[in-house]
């Protein structure tokens, strides 16, 4: 099941849970009936000064009612969208009390031990990917085993066992992802998710999601990924990820991927492998990349080659005009000149660019702040995203703000929150009005120097800025810059 959750504004892209569609494929292949469940495909209802998605709690309490399930999974990717997961969890035990509960993602891995103790309806949590994990425990189960002893000897699991919590920390991850069956897109309601939306991540419908590696080895301080993937990058086959986009081309008649890596040409040949397979193949495609693409592992061959394969833009991540905000805050590692480099090859074969930038982290100050707006000014971009800087559990940047005190840490309940969007630090250097003026700032600023560039994307052939786009930032506006409880 995926919960319902709340955004910032109304035009969020819906898209499918990877996670739930990777473990239904191999409970599926292991011989088990399986649902995908998705709560936030109900309507979008303003609350307070974020959004609502998805059905209302009597509405998941009766497809409960009708569904009788004889186990229940639910995915929680984000601390915000806990108290959803909470109260599904919560539901299943109050229709059908003998029914087991487990919940995964980034939060409840991060944080076993808190939502075991919140949430008596949670039975066990998977720690991490947990594909082969999952199904060894449900196997078990339908053997006749109790959550207890089917958790006892699997990795990367935390469970209740006579009123006492117990843990297995992860410590294996499948590192032959070829073996895993593609996901299993038939058990969505794909038509569904088309009619909600003209576009998902500025592709047009219908578009699926690929994940042709898990993991990122760069280490940012900012980044909690390796809590669930852990720390080394596990590629799958250039064949098998094309085997993936021919079947689902013919199976779903779907020809627009968006790539979900987040290190996808961490390996250049391993990239340009892909792409001349997209053209011998003859896949005729278009896709880009949600996640962004590491700059530093960009040439100007791999980026000729993603454009003659159907790419239609690239998002890339920068995160900072100022060097010492950007390497030795959050250790990217990553030189200005290089930056420009890749953005300009970018331009030259003519491939869109999306900047992703964040305000806030901490030790920022007034004067890095200004080297990223005349980074932003200059930079030859097609589009700007600018994230307040989150505090994410199990990162170095984390451990160092609570350190010193400078954390405002909402209740994972508290149903305001919502990730990249709201201030929770206050530092020596900033109030939490400032990292909100910042960030009204950077897009002014993309907006004044770059107005030409997003007319010309407005009405070029797969521009990144569109209706939807449009929508998309009014949204913006209304969320970071008319709210009176902003800060």
């Amino acid at each position: 099941m995926y919960p319902q959750y709340t955004h910032g504004n109304e035009f969020d892209s819906r898209a499918p849970s990877m996670s739930l569609v990777y473990l239904a494929a191999v409970l599926e292949r292991d011989g088990h009936q399986v649902t995908v469940y998705d709560a936030s495909l109900g309507p979008i209802v303003r609350t307070g000064h974020v959004y609502r998605y998805g059905f209302s709690d009597e509405d998941v309490r009766q497809y409960l009612t009708e569904a009788k399930y004889d186990f229940v999974g639910i995915t929680c990717s984000f601390t915000s969208r806990w108290r959803f997961v909470d109260k599904i969890a919560r539901l299943v035990k109050d229709v059908t009390p003998d029914v087991p509960v487990a919940i995964g993602g980034l939060f409840p891995t991060s944080e076993w031990a808190y939502c075991l103790q919140e949430c008596a309806a949670v039975d066990l949590i998977l720690l991490g990917e947990a594909e082969l994990t999952f199904s060894r425990i449900v196997q078990n189960m339908a053997g006749g085993s109790r959550v207890s002893e089917a958790c006892r000897d699997a990795d990367g699991v935390a469970w209740r066992s006579d009123n006492e919590i117990r843990y297995n920390p992860k410590t294996t991850y499948n590192e032959r992802l070829d073996d895993l069956p593609f996901p299993a897109w038939h058990l969505v309601d794909l038509e569904r998710y088309f009619k909600l939306q003209k576009k998902i991540f500025e592709l047009p419908v219908p578009c699926l999601p690929v994940l042709s590696s898990r993991s990122c080895p760069m280490g940012c301080t900012f980044c909690n990924m390796y809590v669930t993937h852990g720390r080394a990058w596990r590629p799958r086959s250039p064949e098998n990820v094309l085997d993936e986009l021919e079947y689902v081309i013919k199976r779903f008649g779907v020809r627009h991927f968006y790539f979900v890596d987040d290190n996808f040409s961490l390996r250049s040949d391993r990239a340009k492998k892909i792409c001349r397979g997209i053209l011998e193949r003859r896949l005729k495609i278009k896709y880009n990349f949600h996640n962004g693409l590491s700059i530093k592992t960009l040439d100007e061959e791999l980026i000729k080659g993603l454009k003659d394969s159907g790419c239609t833009s690239v998002c890339l991540a920068v995160e900072s005009g100022s060097e010492r905000v950007r390497n030795q805050v959050y250790g990217k590692g990553l030189k200005t000149e290089k930056i420009f480099q890749v953005f300009n090859w970018c331009r030259r074969v003519g491939i869109p660019t999306i900047g992703y930038f964040m305000v806030g982290a901490p030790g920022e100050t007034r004067k890095d702040f200004e080297e990223t707006k005349a980074l932003v000014a200059k930079l030859p971009m097609s589009l700007a995203t600018v994230g307040i800087y989150t505090p994410y559990p199990k990162t170095a940047l984390y451990d160092q703000s609570k350190e010193k005190g400078w954390l405002i840490e909402p209740p994972p309940e508290d149903e305001n929150r919502v990730e990249m969007c709201s201030v929770m630090l206050r530092t020596p250097d900033f109030e939490p009005e400032d990292v909100a003026g910042w960030q009204k700032e950077l897009y002014f600023c993309f907006i004044r120097h770059h107005w030409p560039t997003l007319l010309q994307e407005f009405f070029r052939p797969w521009g990144v800025v569109n209706g939807d786009m449009i929508g998309k930032f009014w949204g913006i506006i209304k969320f970071h810059f008319l709210s009176r409880n902003r800060a």
